[in-house]
């Protein structure tokens, strides 16, 4: 078992392998810490030139470092770079601290290691073993990085789902953005949108905008159709054609009026 040493914080830095970039509000942690003490040490390994780096243990790490300590209970492992990013990226993955957009930005790297030795196929199956996941899951993770910045935020954001953000990336680039809008304006669920993006790449002639709103316009007549009882869709629809409206409209009327109530 590795021995706990207690390290001057001077002499460490945050490794360049580590797949967290976005560390967050510390001031919780670090009431933890002032409170508790630190109940877990962090993993480092020699650095190149001198000190050692954080692999595991960022946030508590400049968390003791903002508290103003000195030094820091931490463990001393020799790791290559590969086993340093495995390290940091299996940890954060199992206590699912990281955003899917550096989630897949580690596992992006973690890939181009493996195909160093192997073909990509190959390589998306061992990386995906590192994080416990299976390859289709994995590749929508790295699907997210073939979208834009803007989408990217999104999904940091929890605008719009990680599968969303995924099958956006099938979308020219150009259309990316408007498709995501439209659908995290509009609510959309996960497996809706979905459906949405599909419509969007069948439909490229449509405006991105356009494109979402017909496809909810033809979805909704079509769940009015079929989902309402015979008699009610009768009497909607009589009362549809003397108003001079759609079905959807007088409904849409109809739930507007009553949320005022």
């Amino acid at each position: 078992m590795s021995q706990i040493e207690s390290l001057p914080i001077k002499g460490l830095r945050v490794s360049p392998l580590n797949v967290r970039k976005r560390v967050g509000d510390l001031a919780d942690l670090q009431a933890s810490i002032k409170s508790m003490g630190l109940l877990q040490p962090i993993i480092v390994r020699e650095a190149k030139g001198n000190g050692f780096e954080v692999v595991v243990g960022q946030r508590r790490f400049l968390a003791c470092k903002a508290l103003g300590w000195d030094s820091i209970p931490a463990v001393k492992r020799e790791l290559t770079d590969r086993e340093a990013l495995i390290l940091s990226l299996s940890e954060n993955v199992q206590v699912d601290s990281l955003d899917p957009i550096e989630r897949a930005r580690g596992i992006e790297e973690l890939v181009r290691d493996f195909e160093r030795e192997m073909p990509h196929t190959k390589a998306l199956e061992e990386a995906s073993k590192v994080v416990g996941k299976e390859a289709r899951t994995v590749h929508d993770w790295l699907r997210l990085l073939m979208t834009t910045e803007a989408v990217q935020r999104m999904v940091q954001e929890k605008k719009i789902g990680i599968e969303t953000g995924a099958r956006l990336a099938s979308l020219p680039k150009e259309r990316q953005k408007d498709v995501a809008e439209v659908i995290y304006e509009e609510r959309l669920p996960e497996s809706q949108a979905v459906k949405a993006i599909e419509f969007a790449s069948r439909r490229p002639e449509l405006r991105s905008r356009q494109a979402i709103k017909t496809f909810l316009r033809e979805t909704e007549e079509y769940s009015v159709t079929i989902s309402l009882p015979g008699s009610l869709y009768q009497a909607l629809s009589q009362l549809a054609q003397a108003k001079k409206l759609t079905i959807q409209e007088i409904i849409r009327r109809a739930v507007r009026k009553y949320l005022r109530l």
